[in-house]
């Protein structure tokens, strides 16, 4: 994220990143993850490691209700629901389908993506696992 560092100080907070994302300009960040597993970093919020979309991808999973997915998923107006695109996929596209399938063990109510608008699930079905990928 652009200007990552002065968002940090003027909000006095720590920021995230995966080790697979780390560059030059972002290895003072405070919190880093590593490997493939979930990290809980409160009780209510869950980090899961989604490595596809760019190679240090991750998802927010909060009170088990809302699903923060950044660029993994967006909502497509043309198509009427949540859609993943091999054109803008930087890393695995194969990894990005196995992820948005494993997504479907979790439990939440809201996808709330980077990019289209937010989404409400079938909380039998969490729709991300049956979305189209384009």
């Amino acid at each position: 994220m652009a200007d990552h560092q002065k968002f940090a100080e003027h909000f006095q907070c720590d920021r995230i990143l995966h080790t697979d994302d780390i560059t030059a300009d972002t290895r003072n960040v405070e919190i880093q993850l590593t490997g493939s597993e979930p990290f809980a970093l409160t009780p209510d919020l869950l980090i899961i490691p989604v490595p596809d979309h760019i190679k240090g991808q991750t998802v927010l999973l909060y009170k088990n209700k809302f699903l923060f997915t950044g660029d993994h998923l967006a909502w497509s107006e043309s198509l009427h629901q949540l859609a993943a695109f091999h054109g803008f996929c930087w890393y695995s596209w194969s990894g990005q389908i196995k992820s948005m399938r494993n997504l479907a063990n979790y439990s939440f109510e809201w996808v709330l993506p980077g990019h289209g608008r937010r989404f409400h699930t079938d909380r039998e079905t969490n729709t991300p696992a049956n979305a189209q990928v384009y």
